[in-house]
């Protein structure tokens, strides 16, 4: 009996596998279409603000909004599916953070305040700012309207502390110690990945990440390391 049993699981655990491979090819091949439907939205969305009324532009604002919330869902997947080793260099966090502020869609009234050390942080930059990309979308999200997100950092003798901080109403104390679970999600449109792979992605980096009410505040923790030749 006991055989039979491992034999199932064996089955089961290939099937698993092949499922995951094919859900990776499948949200990679649909990468690309979106990417063209995010970017010409934008572009006729620029260059027709006289051209076309309102209710065009806001219908086109609308087509853009949705298919970045389907790539957005495809990263979710891709990166809790597929596990390259990571590409360890030394990077500026005030570089980092730029760059993933730059590329996230966020409303006038959210302000977002940049810590004022700026250490560098030996890490795998693309893994890194999908780390930050999540949780900084998350907290605009979070806040749905005004408010502000604030970023600090400390070092300590092994460790580089990152904090991320928003003024939003917080999270529900009984979906506290399920936010990094796989498939759990309070969104509508949400994968349920998200936190998961961020959860993951510091956790390969030899790091921990952990969430806290009063105000709402993801704390990265990284340890100090030397970068790979």
């Amino acid at each position: 009996m006991s055989d039979s049993r491992h034999e199932g699981s064996e089955q089961r655990h290939d099937k698993l596998i092949h499922i995951g491979e094919l859900t990776s090819r499948i949200t990679h091949d649909m990468r690309n279409p979106l990417t063209v439907i995010i970017n010409y939205s934008m572009m006729i969305q620029k260059n027709s603000k006289n051209k076309l009324d309102k209710k065009s532009l806001d219908q086109l604002a609308l087509v853009e909004s949705e298919a970045r919330k389907m790539y957005r869902q495809i990263e979710d997947i891709l990166n809790y599916v597929k596990l390259p080793p990571l590409k360890l260099q030394n990077y500026s966090l005030h570089d980092i953070l730029k760059k993933v502020i730059e590329n996230i869609q966020t409303d006038n009234d959210v302000e977002i305040q940049l810590p004022k050390a700026n250490p560098q942080i030996i890490c795998d930059i693309d893994k890194l700012e999908i780390v930050f990309v999540n949780l900084i979308t998350n907290a605009v999200e979070a806040i749905s309207g005004t408010g502000s997100i604030s970023i600090s950092v400390k070092t300590a003798p092994n460790n580089i502390i990152i904090e991320i901080e928003d003024s939003g109403p917080g999270i529900a104390k009984e979906d506290l110690d399920k936010v990094f679970e796989p498939l759990f999600t309070t969104k509508q449109s949400g994968t349920g990945l998200g936190l998961s792979s961020c959860k993951n992605i510091i956790e390969r980096h030899g790091g921990t990440l952990s969430v806290k009410n009063n105000p709402t505040t993801f704390t990265i923790k990284l340890p100090k390391r030397e970068a790979s030749v």
